[in-house]
């Protein structure tokens, strides 16, 4: 603090001086130089006046850059390149992260994914209780569901003057998953029929999926849900290429611990000796994960937009 404030009351003493020695009628010198912030409460500004840095009350998003990165050299060099795409940052896969500025030097950090799955696959078979000359048809289907969800919330600190800046924070994870998946069929196992066309959802076609008579066949799948908690502490480094918009690189370490409970894998079948269609249930069971490990982003670089 004190070294700042003789650094600051030395230029104040040499711009006094300057202004002083000037003749009467000449022009007063520009302390401030257009692109340059001598002073250092000035903000940093372009040619044209607009601030490089983030300012209080600004917001950020954040995406991987290495797409227009590709795109770019691509580009200079003639091998020709298609447009760039955005892209989620590598350690927080399809996870919007965006920052919130209480003032210049200090953020609050927040990254979110609500993703919820529900696909049906449907497929044509041979209704096997036709009684008809003609062949008559039925319908199997599959039906696969799925959650994801992340939520993180921290706080990032910033240093430096220049385009070139430093930060480190911390953030808290946390995230939950699940999936399923539930098979309904068109032909019921009978005393007369034990065996009945099936669909086999695991073998694409060029009509659909394949078929073929089943005495046995799944039932559903349950992946046991997964709850995971973290903590992660981080430091980086933004280079501003333009106003509001800067490249930079972010490490971490943190530590992960997961808990997945048990699931289960059910297939149903025709009994001949109790002559009825019976399931058969084998749980999936659960464990336990710790990790703790350091990180960088997938080793990509991050592209920041401010606003």
């Amino acid at each position: 603090m004190l070294m700042k404030f003789l650094r600051s009351l030395f230029f104040l003493l040499l711009i006094a001086g300057i202004s002083k020695a000037q003749p009467p009628g000449s022009k007063k010198l520009n302390p401030t130089p257009k692109g340059q912030a001598s002073l250092p409460n000035q903000p940093l500004v372009s040619k044209k006046g607009e601030p490089y840095l983030p300012e209080e009350k600004d917001c950020a998003l954040t995406i991987d850059a290495t797409p227009f990165l590709e795109y770019t050299g691509k580009l200079l060099s003639g091998a020709g390149s298609t447009a760039p795409t955005a892209a989620f940052p590598a350690n927080f896969p399809m996870t919007i992260t965006a920052k919130y500025f209480k003032n210049p030097n200090y953020a609050y950090r927040f990254r979110a994914r609500v993703g919820t799955l529900s696909q049906t696959y449907r497929n044509t078979v041979i209704d096997n209780a036709q009684t008809a000359a003609d062949t008559l048809y039925t319908t199997d289907s599959k039906r696969v569901r799925g959650t994801n969800i992340t939520l993180s919330a921290g706080f990032e600190k910033r240093r430096g003057k220049t385009r070139l800046q430093g930060y480190y924070g911390a953030e808290a994870v946390l995230s939950f998953s699940s999936s399923s998946v539930d098979y309904t069929y068109g032909n019921a196992f009978t005393n007369t029929q034990t065996s009945v066309y099936t669909t086999d959802f695991e073998q694409p076609s060029a009509t659909g999926f394949a078929s073929s008579l089943k005495s046995n066949r799944p039932g559903a799948t349950k992946n046991g849900s997964v709850i995971g908690l973290g903590a992660r502490a981080f430091g980086g480094i933004e280079y501003f290429i333009l106003p509001k918009i800067s490249l930079g690189i972010e490490l971490g370490w943190g530590i992960t611990y997961k808990i997945g409970n048990d699931g289960f894998v059910r297939n149903e079948y025709w009994d001949n000796v109790g002559g009825s269609t019976r399931q058969r249930q084998i749980t999936k069971s659960g464990g336990t994960y710790l990790g703790i490990d350091t990180d960088n982003s997938g080793g990509q670089l991050l592209l920041n937009f401010y606003f």
